[in-house]
């Protein structure tokens, strides 16, 4: 299968649902005329059915793993979940 078109962006500015479909919004970094703090904008939205963003999910998972066995990220056993 051939890749027809690629997407750069800094990360996910919002992720949301609406009508039984996952929304992420996809967000680039600009200059901030104002100071030197990067400013997100969003560009982009990606809409998935749950099931979907599901598998998406699971395939991150996997990547994360490997980017631990890589030493890229460390999990931190005594970090407490946020709280709502």
């Amino acid at each position: 299968m051939a890749i027809e078109n690629e997407v750069y962006a800094d990360g996910v500015y919002q992720i949301h649902m609406l009508e039984q479909t996952i929304r992420m919004d996809l967000m680039r970094l600009q200059p901030n005329p104002e100071n030197n703090a990067p400013l997100p904008k969003p560009f982009e939205r990606i809409i998935m059915t749950p099931q979907g963003f599901l598998r998406t999910y699971e395939a991150m998972g996997q990547i994360i793993q490997k980017l631990e066995e890589l030493g890229f990220i460390r999990r931190n056993p005594d970090a407490t979940p946020p709280t709502k």
